[in-house]
């Protein structure tokens, strides 16, 4: 078995690896209600996308890889015999702590079922060079790895990040006065605030949020979504609110993130207020089901604010070497 950089040769295998491990069994013009089977053919690049991501469209993971290989760390994957068995995908960033300066395992693929012995092999090629970088440390993020291979490999868990829900009546309105101010549109506005959802890296969850990686662009998917980017400010108290509306399911659904100072989010009255309004926010956006992030020391404040679940853990985990 090679470990490489990935050309644009490879996207097609890439492609045909991740179709094959289609979670949704057939293809759908909306799998999330699986509605319109039709074949995979006759999908548009956005319908491919919602199936499992960029690598669901040849056009649209062509431009994922060259992106990747942009911004620093090209896209690595394994191949046995002339064919891609599989595919991994590093995100470099800083983030205040407990993050710093990361290099995160943003995907990780080797078919259906998994093959440890492919992955294994994968995040000891990122370790290496990760390390000739500079960095101190691999993180992954827990829904995109494997147990059998993670728990074998040194890796320790950093954050956890519970997913809430809630009726967006149900959830109780803010008491504070407040005021936003709209984003300028780019990720720099956010830098020095924690993301308080961690399920993936903050630069590129903002990029996809709000359909900026170049892939998402290529896609549409901003057509299927509609974004609201807000600084928000009550009393002595500043965050910011990124909502985003998924006009794909039925009913809609607004994903909320907070991003607030470090020093702020263990503290019960401001998560309170910041969530408070953040649902607020999600109301305008006219959906009936709210989606909220956050670690489980938010849970006892967001179950009183009208929120269900956060009881599953998502884990951010941490190779140090």
């Amino acid at each position: 078995m090679l470990v490489r950089s990935a050309t644009a040769q490879d996207a097609t295998g890439i492609v045909a690896l991740n179709k094959a491990a289609n979670p949704y069994g057939d293809w759908y013009r909306n799998p999330f209600e699986k509605l319109g089977k039709t074949r995979y053919e006759d999908l548009t690049p956005l319908e491919r996308f919602l199936h499992g991501g960029f690598w669901m469209d040849l056009s649209l993971c062509r431009r994922h890889l060259h992106e990747y290989q942009r911004r620093g760390f090209p896209v690595l994957v394994a191949e046995d015999k002339g064919r891609i068995v599989g595919e991994c995908e590093v995100w470099l960033d800083e983030e205040p702590e407990p993050f710093g300066r990361y290099a995160e395992v943003e995907m990780i693929i080797s078919g259906r079922p998994p093959n440890p012995e492919v992955e294994r092999e994968l995040l000891a090629r990122v370790a290496e060079r990760v390390r000739k970088m500079g960095y101190a440390a691999v993180d992954i993020s827990y829904h995109s790895g494997r147990e059998s291979v993670l728990a074998t490999m040194g890796f320790e868990r950093l954050w956890d990040t519970r997913t809430f829900e809630a009726d967006a009546k149900a959830v109780t309105k803010p008491e504070e006065e407040f005021e936003t101010r709209y984003l300028t549109g780019g990720y720099g506005d956010l830098r020095g605030l924690l993301l308080l959802n961690h399920h993936e890296p903050a630069g590129w969850r903002y990029e996809t949020l709000t359909a900026r990686w170049p892939a998402a662009e290529l896609a549409a998917l901003r057509d299927g979504q509609e974004v609201v980017e807000l600084a928000v400010e009550t009393g002595d108290l500043g965050f910011s609110v990124l909502a985003g509306r998924r006009d794909w399911l039925d009913p809609a659904v607004s994903e909320i993130d907070v991003w607030m100072k470090p020093s702020d989010f263990e503290k019960a009255k401001t998560v309170r207020a910041a969530f408070g309004i953040a649902a607020e926010v999600a109301r305008r956006l006219r959906t009936k089901r709210i989606t909220a992030y956050a670690p489980p020391s938010a849970a006892k404040v967001l179950h009183e604010l009208g929120f269900t679940g956060g009881e599953k853990e998502d884990l951010w985990l941490r190779w140090r070497f």
